[in-house]
């Protein structure tokens, strides 16, 4: 009837559909807003460093392929810019990550991949692995960059600017901040 061989290999290519299938899935721990340059900027926007023409970046996340990826946004001209492990772009379409009164963001240094706790991550990789919001001093400025535990590094690449691999970073994490408790005062005439 069937040999285990076409068995196996059947199994095999319904396990590489589904795992295609999940992967590529946002992080929706953190709020994200979806945006392009016709939208307003939020003011609320988390910022994540400036570029080497002095313009500030704040904090975005692309698809790219079957990716979800950390991307540098700039309010000015309104594109994002991101990168993988090996190659850069930039997409006119992205989320903002913004902040509320119970989250807020911070910076923590890090290095070799280690992961800090709370750290922010915008989604998975084509592989299904998690990836993080780093970023690093490097070509004049602090650019953020995707940060791949496996590969233990922060890979940064901006515009026509040669690919970085820093093994020492800062990770973005978030900070929980409870509301102030009001008591509830029943006035009864």
């Amino acid at each position: 009837m069937y040999s285990s061989t076409k068995l196996v290999a059947c199994a095999l290519i319904v396990a590489q559909l589904v795992g295609s299938i999940q992967c590529g899935y946002y992080d929706n721990t953190d709020k994200w807003v979806l945006s392009d340059k016709t939208k307003a900027f939020p003011e609320n926007a988390v910022l994540g460093g400036y570029d080497s023409y002095g313009y500030e970046n704040f904090v975005g996340r692309v698809v790219y392929s079957s990716s979800v990826l950390p991307a540098r946004v700039r309010a000015e001209t309104g594109y994002a810019t991101y990168n993988t492990e090996s190659v850069g772009n930039q997409s006119t379409s992205y989320e903002l990550l913004v902040s509320n009164e119970t989250v807020s963001y911070d910076w923590v240094r890090s290095f070799d991949g280690f992961l800090e706790r709370n750290a922010v991550s915008v989604g998975t990789s084509a592989t299904n692995e998690r990836v993080y919001v780093c970023r690093g001093r490097t070509d004049g400025g602090i650019f953020i960059g995707t940060l791949y535990l496996a590969q233990r590094a922060c890979f940064i690449r901006y515009e026509n600017l040669p690919m970085r691999q820093l093994s020492k970073y800062e990770v973005l994490v978030r900070k929980h901040t409870p509301l102030t408790w009001a008591p509830f005062e029943a006035q009864i005439n």
